[in-house]
């Protein structure tokens, strides 16, 4: 599991990210995944319902264009200051994920979770999320994670 969690020890906050069994679709490969969003004693989750349509509907693409390698790079140039923001949400639009600069070593995370799509099929604006502060050893050890997660 990849977890970038904030730099707040009292009441903290994480996001996880857990990869899943792969399928092929129309000639392209794609791996399912979990999502869970952490505030102090609050959680969200993504993907591991008992709903084939949810689970269905959390996959990132990894052929012919790996979703899962363009974030990793995307956040490995944020991490060496080549960049000031990352925003980032799969093809399968169930969650985005915005990553910017605050000072020298402080991170903003802000993530949303289009679970409406997840669940309907349907693109929707609605959703529900969290925002949190961390700092750049974090995000490293979660790029870190992310890659040995999907093997990229």
């Amino acid at each position: 599991m990849a977890i970038l969690s904030s730099e707040d020890q009292e009441w903290g906050s994480s996001l996880e990210i857990k990869g899943g069994d792969e399928q092929e679709l129309l000639g392209q490969r794609w791996q399912r995944f979990t999502l869970h969003l952490s505030s102090g004693d609050h959680r969200l989750a993504l993907g591991n319902s008992d709903s084939q349509a949810e689970r269905d509907a959390c996959m990132f693409c990894r052929t012919p264009n790996d979703e899962i390698a363009e974030l990793v790079s995307q956040l490995q140039d944020f991490a060496k200051h080549k960049k000031d923001r990352v925003l980032f949400e799969p093809a399968e639009p169930s969650f985005e994920l915005e990553v910017v600069r605050a000072g020298t070593d402080g991170i903003n995370v802000h993530v949303w979770l289009d679970a409406g799509n997840a669940k309907t099929g349907v693109y929707r604006w609605d959703a529900a999320g969290i925002r949190f502060f961390t700092v750049q050893s974090n995000l490293l050890t979660f790029v870190e994670q992310l890659k040995e997660q999907f093997a990229c």
